[in-house]
């Protein structure tokens, strides 16, 4: 039997024992590191792509109805990513975990790790639901949004609320299945959720095929039930053995270890992930003041920016399973090398991208709203946006390689840095104090990303968080 060397960036084969060949079987590690690079990355660049174009044609069909119909699922689609901050941590606990077990060799260990995550993930979500159920108004008062988007949020996110519960089982079952380095399985099920998504918010949102025109209800409702969907498809698959990760009931048992490990994970990401959307409200906030065409306009361009994430998340997650499995087996020198391919190809395609956006930024907009004063606004954001891309592919790839490590408390603390020690603060003097435009504010945005990669490259190459311990 054969294992791998590294040489450059392929491996080449040598004789290995039974024994060792068990512990590599299934994972990436004989691949040469480009072609496994691109194999991960494409299908979550298609699942994220499918996941943003249902957002993309929520948001184009919501903004036939009103600017306060765009306003307020913009806003609440805020709200509901913060308070699923720890179904993110979750998911990237589960992520590490596998792909450390898988590289490994330790398949079991991982389906077992994986039982645990979705336990933890089902009683965290259903709490989180039903808690935010009770205080969406004092939640959307918190923000003084205008009278009518606070009568359409109310509605919108009591809905959607529960939906973070089928969105943990998703996200937990396909980091799974990235961990493992099956990437297609989550981009099929993505499909699927797509078309039932934008089938049934089309039905419910205009009133189609005899059912009532809901309106934004309409959008909360085909939402929810695309997630259920999601989770169902996902699920099924795992019991049904025929994926690189399996799941049966008895991975459910509870075991103190295994659930410690995942939280011991999971908390430094939830806690990055809700400061970030914690730090997203408080700048909307920020924005919210200019009045609602700015909040549509902003929300437009932040619509644009999640588009942005697509290649971003593909070589973030090619990144996180690519090391954690790297480090699974040993080899932290072919780790350390995955996360600066990674960050390459992501800075080589988000320039195309930024590039695309700078010239295109008005015919973006104008897909989404007619209005004149709001296109403006949009155009604005979406141009800084562009200028942003470099810096945000460096800040996410380099993170999925620390997550991927196991290292989430890095990535947080630079968060923490770039979000609330520059802009928020910055953001509130220039609007409160200095009375400047809101295309002042939008340009804040390049100053965090730029003290963001300053710093996770410093922490990338001391190449401490190798020795990281799950």
């Amino acid at each position: 039997m054969f294992s791998g060397q590294l040489h450059g960036d392929i491996f080449v084969l040598k004789k290995e024992t039974p024994e060792q060949n068990g512990s590599q079987r299934g994972s990436l590690l004989d691949v040469p590191i480009r072609k496994a690079l691109f194999s991960l990355a494409w299908p979550t660049c298609l699942a994220v792509l499918l996941q943003n174009l249902a957002t993309t044609i929520d948001l184009i069909m919501v903004g036939k109805l009103g600017n306060a119909e765009l306003a307020s699922v913009g806003f609440c689609a805020l709200i509901f990513w913060t308070i699923s901050s720890l179904v993110f941590g979750i998911e990237i606990a589960v992520t590490a975990i596998v792909a450390r077990n898988i590289g490994a060799g330790r398949v079991q260990e991982a389906s077992y790790g994986l039982g645990a995550a979705l336990t933890l993930m089902l009683i965290v979500s259903t709490i989180t639901a039903i808690v935010t159920f009770f205080l969406t108004p004092v939640i959307l008062k918190l923000f003084k949004v205008e009278p009518d988007v606070y009568r359409l949020s109310i509605s919108y996110l009591r809905i959607l609320v529960f939906g973070i519960i089928f969105v943990g089982i998703m996200s937990a079952t396909s980091g799974a299945l990235r961990g493992a380095g099956d990437m297609r399985t989550p981009m099929f099920i993505g499909l699927a959720a797509t078309v039932i998504h934008v089938g049934l918010n089309y039905m419910l949102i205009f009133g189609r095929f005899g059912l009532p025109a809901l309106g934004v209800k309409g959008a909360a409702t085909g939402t929810l039930l695309s997630s259920l969907a999601a989770a169902i498809i996902g699920l099924s698959l795992l019991f049904s053995k025929r994926l690189k990760i399996t799941l049966s009931w008895k991975n459910f048992q509870w075991n103190s270890n295994r659930t410690g490990q995942v939280i011991r994970i999971a908390l430094p990401a939830a806690a990055e992930q809700f400061v970030l959307q914690i730090g997203l409200l408080a700048y909307a906030r920020v924005i919210v003041a200019y009045g609602t065409i700015v909040l549509s306009g902003y929300q437009v361009g932040m619509q644009v920016l999640s588009l942005s994430f697509i290649p971003n998340a593909g070589f973030s997650m090619a990144a996180a399973t690519l090391v954690g499995q790297n480090l699974g087996a040993d080899r932290k020198k072919t780790a350390k090398k995955v996360g600066w391919l990674c960050a390459f190809w992501a800075v080589l395609s988000m320039c195309v991208l930024g590039v695309i956006y700078l010239l295109t930024a008005r015919q973006i907009s104008s897909v989404f709203v007619k209005n004149s004063e709001v296109i403006k606004y949009a155009v604005s954001f979406i141009r800084v946006v562009a200028i942003s891309q470099v810096a945000i592919a460096i800040n996410f790839t380099l993170s999925g390689a620390l997550r991927g490590a196991g290292d989430t408390r890095t990535p947080l603390l630079i968060t923490l840095l770039g979000m609330y020690g520059f802009r928020i603060p910055a953001a509130y003097i220039l609007s409160n104090y200095l009375g400047l435009g809101v295309e002042v504010v939008f340009t804040l945005l390049i100053y965090d990303y730029l003290i963001r990669i300053t710093a996770i490259t410093i922490r990338y190459k001391r190449g401490k968080w190798l020795e990281t311990r799950l």
